[in-house]
Parts: structure tokens; sequence; C-alpha cells
């Protein structure tokens, strides 16, 4: 590691006495040497930056540095522009020597302790966040020691304005004197213009001189885009909806969920249900449950697969009496819950929507899938749902035979 120049030397001293917790600053440096400081700003008498600690909330640091007084310039600025060291801080350097204070007018340009207060978003600064980003100063003190000019607040034009002032033979300042031409009447008569509305700023003005770092930590890295065949399948079925739409066919799908899973049906890529779950915002066995129901009854299938509402309590009395004959076996009641008559013994669910239309369902590992499309009466959900179940047992008693 590069050891600290002077400057950075001074302010690494002057902020570790001020942060007082000589543990706090040590954990500082530890998170400045990870990378957990970014989005360092340096401006006249400030310091922020984003930090990033292990397990810790991004917390947003500031580092207050008391400027130059109006005396301390003054005495400064005569010093600086009589010494040696003049064309050096025009072109944006800042020697070592003038650690020394007689070349200063005794002026110290090193900040002291007393002059840092700290703020952090995490609300308990000083703390290892704002320790943190001290030590990411004190790395640009390094680089360009000429910085803590401007975090005293003296850097560029006005350090160049005040160079001009005070060099030797330079002229004071003057007040002009403007003669006024107006007679006193005609001034009196004449009416106020009004001034131009000034168009309210988007944002607060870029603070001249400030300088910002574009270091780690950046934010998280944006999700990948869908590939080129995807997005080429999207716009596909983007024009066949608006297709059928304009021709009267279909509605408008008002589900996003149902939507985005017809979707995802139709792209290529549609088994790597993980990522499109995780995009859903859906587990993944809910979402091969929703892309199974989505290719037996479509978008109706989908809904149904996930609605859960309280249905005319008559309407499902009057199921249940439908169902009753249907049943191969009757030891066990059925339940009825919502909008959903359950035959447990057998493994059969049928459930209605809000057009009246009814669902067959299967037990499936715990879950409920979708056995078939919608029935106008619940003896014929109750029916496909049976009839899918033995089908389903049929195939798994085969397996079973060959396998034995």
């Amino acid at each position: 590691m590069t050891p600290n120049g002077p400057w950075a030397q001074a302010w690494q001293l002057a902020a570790q006495q001020a942060s007082a917790r000589q543990h706090t600053f040590l954990q500082g440096s530890a998170i400045h040497l990870a990378g957990g400081v970014g989005d360092l700003n340096l401006a006249a008498g400030r310091a922020t930056g984003l930090v990033i600690a292990h397990q810790d909330e991004p917390a947003r640091a500031r580092l207050d540095l008391l400027p130059f007084t109006a005396d301390e310039l003054a005495t400064l600025g005569a010093a600086l522009a009589a010494g040696p060291h003049r064309e050096l801080l025009l072109a944006g350097h800042l020697p070592a020597a003038l650690t020394d204070s007689d070349h200063t007018g005794d002026v110290a340009i090193a900040p002291d302790p007393a002059h840092f207060t700290f703020d952090c978003s995490c609300g308990q600064a000083p703390c290892r966040h704002t320790a943190a980003l001290a030590h990411a100063v004190t790395d640009r003190l390094n680089a360009d020691p000429a910085l803590l000019l401007l975090l005293r607040g003296l850097r560029g034009h006005r350090l160049t304005q005040l160079l001009h002032d005070h060099a030797p033979g330079a002229r004071p300042k003057r007040q002009r004197q403007y003669a006024a031409f107006v007679p006193a009447h005609q001034a009196f008569q004449t009416r106020s213009a009004a001034l131009p509305s000034t168009p309210a700023a988007s944002g607060p003005l870029p603070e001249p001189d400030a300088v910002t770092f574009a270091d780690a930590p950046l934010p998280a890295p944006p999700e990948p885009a869908p590939a080129l065949a995807q997005l080429r399948h999207l716009a596909a079925l983007a024009a066949d909806e608006a297709q059928n739409l304009l021709a009267g066919r279909g509605t408008l799908d008002s589900d996003p969920v149902s939507d985005a899973v017809r979707i995802a049906a139709a792209l290529p890529g549609a088994q790597k249900v993980p990522d499109l779950a995780h995009r859903l915002g859906l587990e993944p066995d809910e979402l091969r449950l929703l892309l199974a129901a989505h290719e037996v009854g479509g978008a109706a299938g989908v809904r149904a697969a996930r609605a859960d509402f309280p249905a005319d309590p008559a309407l499902l009395e009057r199921a249940e009496q439908a169902i009753g004959p249907l049943r191969p076996a009757s030891r066990a009641p059925l339940s009825a819950e919502g909008n959903r008559i359950t035959d447990t013994l057998v493994g059969v669910q049928v459930r209605v929507d809000v057009d009246g239309n009814w669902h067959p369902f299967t037990a499936d590992d715990g879950d409920w899938r979708l056995a078939g499309p919608a029935a106008r009466d619940a003896a014929g959900a109750y029916r496909s749902a049976l009839a899918s179940r033995r089908s389903r047992t049929k195939v798994f008693s085969q397996d079973r035979g060959r396998h034995a």
C-alpha cells in the first residue's frame, strides 16, 4: 500500500481524533478496504458517500468541514500570493511545503479535529460509516492533495481570484459610481415592467468545483433482459392479441398473473420455471401448476386455479346434492368452503368461478391440479375430475407393474 503523503496524513489524523472512538475508526478502515464506499462526492466544506458495510443497510454518510473564515482567507491569500508557490497553486497543486504555517501566514490549511461534524442516515454518527467515508477521502487526498483546498472552501475560481486579488501590485477593488441620467419625474411616471418568470429548476444546481468519484459499491446490476427470440415471440403474441381484439374475438384479461402465465406458456424457454416464477413473484411449484392449468383450461383455468372467494351457500348446497349420487364412496361427507367442494376420500375437488362455471381438480402431491375444461354444472365437473383421477391411478398402477 502506498504511504500517505503529508496532506493525507494530516487529514486522517484530524478525522481520527474527531471520530473519538479508535475501534470505530478501525472498523471504517476495514469497510473502505473492502470497497464499501461509493458515490463519493467532495464539495466546498463537505464530503458525502454511500457506505455499504457487511449485513448493514446502505447508509448515506456525510462529513462537514469548517471552511476558512474571511479573515483567514485574507491572511492566507496574502501569504500565498507573495510566496514562491503561487504558480503551482494556480496549476492545481498543493505543495507539501505549505504544511509549514510559516508559508501560510500562520493559517493552517490542514483541518483541526474541532472542524469536523459527522452525520449519517444510520442515526449514530460518528459511526463506522462516517469513519469509512473519512478513509475514502484520505485515499483521494493522497492522489490529489489539492482536494483539501476544496474541502476547506477554496478551489478553482475562488483560489484563482484570491491569488489575483492579493498579488503584489494588485489594485484594490473600488466600488463603481454610476451617474443617473433619467430625470426624477420621468422615473416616477414610468410603469414598472413585469419581470419574466423563472422556470423552476428540475433539481438542485451542481455546486461549483464539486468532484464526484464513481467508486464501488455500485448498485446491483439489473436482471438480464429477455433473449432476442423471446422478444420476437412477445411482439408476435402482442400483434395476434391486438388483431383478435380488433376483430371482436376475445377480451382483454384483467388479471395480470393469468395474462403473464399465458405469455410465459407461449414463450420459448418457458421450461425455466424458477426464473419466470421469480419475475412473477410466485413460487416455482405454484407457477408449474398455473402453466399446467393454462394448458388444460386457458386463462379461465388459470383464474380458477387461483380464485378463492365465498360463493353463494345455496349454490354450494345444490351442487353437493347433484354430486352425491355420483360419488363412488360416501363414508366421508363432502367439504364445502369458499367456492370449492372437496371429496377428500377420492381426492377430487370442483370449483365454481364468478361466471358460474365449474372446474374439475384432482389432488397431486398436496396440491390441486386442474383436470379438464370447465363444465356448466358441478356434476359435470365432478365426473370429469373423477375420470381424470381414475385414469391417472390406472397409469400409475401400470407403471408400477412394469417396474415390479
